[in-house]
């Protein structure tokens, strides 16, 4: 994404995918976090600036979108191409969405455990219906959107 010498396609890696995705984490840890602090600094306080990101990224890409809709397979493109790149990371790091379970169980009791296991999977899946929704309304169809939005590395670009 840094060595990316579009703006375009930088802004819809960095702004719409990855952002986009924090917001998700951010709104997450607002719920969750263990203490009042986090919930309101960490996460409360990280979610404007990321929301604006994200969408100066989707105005941006949705008004080059509507005067050259081509745009839309380089966009597509620059997605798969990062994706065949870090292959490797594909998916979600193990260590974090545990992390992530524990963060939201606060206890090592399998009962605690197994719902915090099921809200890291509502966050995952969150993500990806952002990440959807996004590519959507920047011109992407359903068919096309879906499957790019798994394309998704395993910090949650």
């Amino acid at each position: 994404m840094i060595d990316e010498t579009d703006f375009a396609l930088s802004a819809m890696l960095l702004s719409v995918l990855g952002e986009g995705s924090f917001l998700s984490l951010l709104q997450f840890l607002h719920q969750h976090a263990p203490d009042p602090s986090d919930r309101r600094d960490s996460a409360a306080g990280c979610s404007g600036d990321e929301a604006r990101h994200v969408a100066f990224g989707v105005a941006h890409l949705t008004k080059h979108v509507r005067e050259d809709p081509a745009l839309l397979e380089h966009l597509a493109e620059a997605i798969e191409h990062r994706h065949d790149t870090l292959a490797h990371t594909a998916g979600l790091n193990e260590e974090v969405f545990d992390s992530l379970v524990l963060l939201v169980a606060g206890s090592w009791q399998p009962e605690m455990f197994r719902a915090g296991w099921g809200k890291a999977q509502i966050l995952i899946a969150d993500m990806g219906r952002g990440r959807v929704r996004r590519l959507r309304k920047i011109g992407f169809d359903g068919q096309k959107a879906q499957p790019l939005s798994a394309l998704h590395t395993r910090n949650f670009m």
